[in-house]
C-alpha cells in the first residue's frame, strides 16, 4: 500500500511541478528547462527526493543493503521510468485516434 501512495503522489506532483512555469532566470539553464519538460527526467528527481523523505528504497527488495543517496536516485530512477512507461501505455490505449 505504501508503494502506491509513493507513485500516486509522486505521479501527481510530477503532473503539478510541469503544469507551473519555470522562472525566467532558470529558464537560461538549459539542462533545467529540459529536465523540466521531461517527467521521465523530472520524474527521477521527485521519486528520490520523496524516497529521502518517504525512506522507500528499491534495493531492498533485491538483497541490497542501504546505501545514501545511491539508493535514492536508483529507486527514483526505476520508479519514473515504470511510471513513464506505465504512462505512455495509457495514453496510447485510451487517446483518441486520429485519423488525417
Amino acid at each position: 500500500m505504501n508503494w502506491i501512495v509513493f507513485i500516486l503522489v509522486g505521479k501527481l506532483f510530477i503532473y503539478l511541478g510541469q503544469s507551473i512555469p519555470l522562472p525566467q532566470f532558470l529558464k537560461r539553464i538549459k539542462t533545467i528547462e529540459y529536465w523540466h519538460n521531461c517527467d521521465l527526467c523530472f520524474g527521477v528527481w521527485v521519486y528520490a527526493l520523496f524516497s529521502l523523505v518517504w525512506g522507500m528504497d528499491i534495493l531492498k527488495f533485491i538483497g541490497f543493503s542501504y546505501i545514501p543517496v545511491v539508493s535514492e536516485f536508483v529507486t527514483g530512477g526505476v520508479v519514473s521510468f515504470a511510471v513513464h512507461i506505465w504512462s505512455i501505455g495509457w495514453k496510447d490505449k485510451f487517446a483518441p485516434d486520429i485519423i488525417l
